[in-house]
């Protein structure tokens, strides 16, 4: 879903000026159906995690139909998703995997102000 709304955001027509609500272009059947197969199997921390980024999911997803205004930036609007996936995934590790134990990364993408984004 994450890469859907990137794809969408960079996709946004230039004519179209910030703040009209352009149709969205992500697929969202793959992430519905994965997200009623929780509901339907998983014990209720997971589900109440997977709803949590479902619904900053959908924050986002509104933002980018509007277009980012010029007081927004990337990384701030995907931050809120990024901790609700990470959330979700510790939820999911504590019950399900065999050691149990959180992760404390979810990527080993270097962090924003990493001197790599400013070469």
């Amino acid at each position: 879903m994450i890469i859907g709304l990137v794809e969408m955001e960079r996709a946004r027509p230039a004519g179209v000026p910030q703040g009209v609500v352009v149709p969205t272009t992500v697929d969202w059947r793959p992430w519905n159906q994965a997200l009623n197969m929780i509901n339907l199997v998983a014990d209720r921390g997971i589900v109440d995690a997977a709803l949590a980024l479902d619904e900053q999911i959908w924050r986002m997803h509104t933002v980018i139909r509007r277009g980012l205004r010029a007081d927004e930036n990337w990384t701030d609007l995907q931050q809120p998703v990024l901790e609700a996936q990470g959330a979700f995934i510790n939820t999911a590790r504590l019950q399900l995997a065999r050691d149990g134990v959180a992760l404390d990364r979810m990527t080993g993408k270097p962090a924003p102000d990493d001197p790599l984004w400013t070469r």
